[in-house]
């Protein structure tokens, strides 16, 4: 069964597919630039919590609940801290 069959003209088939071939650009382009947006907003995360260690390490003193007790250990390894909720209604 072809186009012409269902009543479509060529310019519109053309259309449609530069239609669709547009949005799937404009998607791309969001979730590419979203991607390096977030990058950088860890990276300058990452630099704020070493600048803080690094003044509490020059303290020798750390206070708790500061940043060496936050999701990057001292030794470099990975832990996680679950953060704590708030039950809503007093439940």
């Amino acid at each position: 069964m072809t186009y012409r069959a269902r009543g479509r003209s060529m310019v519109e088939v053309v259309l449609a597919i530069c239609f669709v071939v547009f949005l799937v650009g404009f998607i791309t382009v969001l979730c590419i630039g979203n991607y390096f947006r977030a990058k950088r907003a860890q990276e300058r995360q990452r630099q704020r919590r070493l600048s803080k260690l690094a003044g509490a390490s020059g303290n020798n003193s750390v206070a708790p609940g500061s940043v060496a007790t936050g999701m990057y250990t001292n030794d470099g390894g990975m832990s996680y801290e679950a953060p704590p909720h708030v039950m809503a209604g007093g439940g």
